[in-house]
């Protein structure tokens, strides 16, 4: 098939695409009073009414929210920290007992180097040359969560931005088979 042909068959079925989206529509009553909507007209005579639809309502896009990439300082030797998972405002179900953080460093993790991970501002374990870490037991609410590349000496070299997360657990306040002991 030369490539003529091809455009031709495209630009057709693009047309057969659009005929839908340019459609009537069609307001019927039957002797009972009852409303139909259809892009149909009937064809047992019955009075059909067009009806003139307003403009397709749009809406912008949303811009996303502000990303966990916060650039190094251009001496730290690392062009990208930031935190891949769990995604900024990330909901924890109450099932899931823990959350996996995943680091994206650019370069790889340099010789000497660790990467702290911070829960609500503290540092949770010791500095591991990973670029995953599982968090458990979190209670209810609001979390944030950093990563810090430091050196041997416990030194900051670079950091990611915050991501917040959100976790939900059951409350015995809000579980009606459950009594609690007051």
């Amino acid at each position: 098939m030369t490539n003529g042909y091809r455009l031709f068959f495209s630009l057709l079925l693009l047309c057969m695409a659009a005929l839908p989206a340019s459609a009537e529509v069609y307001k019927t009553v039957d002797d009972q009073g009852n409303v139909t909507y259809t892009d149909n007209p009937p064809s047992d005579g019955k009075t059909v009414e067009p009806v003139d639809l307003p403009a397709i309502n749009t809406q912008p896009g949303l811009q996303p929210p502000a990303s966990a990439r916060k650039k190094p300082a251009e001496n730290s030797g690392y062009a990208d920290v930031s935190i891949l998972a769990p995604a900024q405002d990330a909901t924890i179900p109450p099932g899931q007992l823990n959350v996996v953080v995943q680091i994206f460093l650019e370069p790889a993790l340099k010789a000497g180097h660790r990467v702290q991970l911070l829960h609500n501002g503290q540092a949770y374990g010791e500095p591991a040359y990973a670029t995953s870490f599982s968090i458990d037991s979190l209670i209810r609410g609001e979390h944030t969560l950093k990563a810090q590349v430091v050196d041997e000496n416990g030194a900051v070299i670079a950091q990611s931005g915050s991501v917040t997360i959100h976790v939900k657990r059951t409350s015995i306040q809000n579980n009606p088979g459950k009594k609690s002991n007051k």
